[in-house]
């Protein structure tokens, strides 16, 4: 003897299954849009606080080019070009403001 059961499955029908989600994404979106402004200041908030750590990085780059009596430290010849590359790229994001 089979026993037949649907689960439930002809209680929900398809097109009741794809609704749901299709507006609980809708739903989202409008927060979304209506939380444009929170979303821009916190952007914005977020790259003032990067430009000003670029600026500082690019300050503290400049900075030992002129002094003297300093100490010798001894890097290996990578750590040295990372230590250059990274200067360039400072220097090169702040050519760019």
């Amino acid at each position: 003897m089979i026993i037949e059961y649907d689960f439930g499955k002809k209680e929900r029908p398809a097109d009741k299954r794809c609704v749901k989600p299709a507006s609980a994404e809708a739903s989202a979106g409008a927060k979304i849009i209506g939380h444009t402004q929170l979303h821009l200041e916190i952007a914005n908030a977020r790259i003032a606080k990067l430009e000003a750590t670029l600026r500082k990085a690019g300050a503290a780059a400049s900075a030992g080019a002129g002094e003297r009596g300093r100490e010798q430290i001894l890097v290996d010849a990578a750590e040295y070009a990372r230590l250059l590359r990274c200067k360039e790229i400072i220097a090169a994001a702040l050519a760019d403001n």
